[in-house]
């Protein structure tokens, strides 16, 4: 496995889109524009480091990015050499993978989207199970078992020099402020490889959740369950906390997992509500407060009415699936 990871044409590809994805440096400062000509000089030597084991990974570069109310969410920025080589092994292990995970998880994969997820979560209300546990994986990326997900890849992956180079990227390490921070569980949010192992340990709970005959939908580490009856979804929970904190030992958050009606859950930014025809698609009350809220900041400055359109234009694109009438009613109706 390890020498297709190394073909030619999978590092080429691989290339091409860290090329096309730009994006910022990590700990070394290399930018991707400056990746062709590293490889140009060094990437013979650094396939061969990567076939006899002695490449070693660099830590990740600890980035906050805002996700608003004041809160912020940490991604770990690899090098570019780094992005470069997670990308040609996804390229691989992808298609492997592709073959096994659930219909019903739609985060990070090929083809498939948030559209589709809440497409889904619509299908189920309007089917009747309009009762959902909303599960929340307390600091999911932060606190997997690197044991118990290399467990996992044992079964599917039979080549050990793949296995270490994952293992190796799994705990490379971060670096914050300059300085070197440890971490002994986790995995690195913000490189091509962390979607890919994150969709491998939850795929393990997506089939426990079909074995058990539960109806549910997966966008990455945030989940529903869809039942019929309140009473179903609090013994949906019930029975299925154990094998997340004993099985995976993941932590599920018992303030913000929450058993809700159709009409008051939030997912990936939107809601639902009821009219004589069923169930539509809605902009959840929090997603246009928020919205308000950074328009609101747009103020003053030169230049500030051009990009409050453009930020404007881009939210109403992502929010395509909504029922626009009602995001008028809401807009009118919900506080500035």
């Amino acid at each position: 496995m390890l020498e297709q990871i190394l073909s030619p044409d999978n590092l080429n590809l691989a290339y091409t889109k860290v090329a096309r994805n730009k994006g910022t440096y990590g700990i070394d400062g290399m930018t991707p524009e400056q990746l062709l000509p590293f490889l140009e000089a060094h990437g013979e030597a650094l396939r061969q480091s990567l076939l006899d084991g002695s490449y070693i990974p660099q830590p990740v570069r600890s980035v906050k990015i805002p996700k608003g109310g004041g809160k912020f969410r940490t991604l770990g920025i690899p090098t570019a050499i780094d992005r470069f080589i997670q990308r040609a092994i996804v390229q691989v292990l992808m298609p492997l993978y592709e073959a096994v995970f659930s219909e019903n998880s739609y985060g990070f994969r090929p083809e498939r989207g948030v559209e589709d997820a809440v497409k889904k979560c619509l299908q189920y209300f309007n089917d009747g199970y309009t009762w959902a546990v909303d599960m929340d994986l307390e600091k999911f990326f932060d606190s997997v078992c690197r044991e118990k997900l290399m467990q996992i890849l044992i079964r599917d992956i039979h080549d050990e020099r793949v296995l270490c180079l994952i293992g190796s990227y799994v705990s490379s390490g971060i670096v914050e402020d300059g300085r070197p921070v440890h971490s002994s569980a986790g995995i690195h949010q913000g490189g091509p490889l962390s979607p890919l192992l994150a969709n491998i340990m939850l795929n393990e709970l997506d089939s426990e959740l079909s074995l058990r005959g539960e109806n549910f939908v997966r966008y990455a580490d945030d989940m529903m369950i869809f039942c019929r009856s309140k009473a179903s979804a609090n013994q949906a929970l019930k029975h299925i906390t154990p094998y997340i904190e004993g099985n995976l030992l993941l932590r599920i958050n018992g303030d913000k997992t929450i058993i809700a009606h159709a009409d008051n859950v939030k997912f990936l930014g939107y809601g639902f509500f009821r009219t004589p025809q069923g169930y539509r698609i809605k902009i959840h009350e929090d997603s246009i407060a928020r919205m308000k809220e950074r328009v609101s900041a747009f103020s003053g400055r030169e230049g500030d009415s051009e990009r409050a359109g453009k930020y404007i234009t881009g939210w109403m694109s992502h929010y395509r699936l909504a029922d626009a009438g009602k995001f008028l009613e809401d807009m009118n109706r919900s506080p500035e």
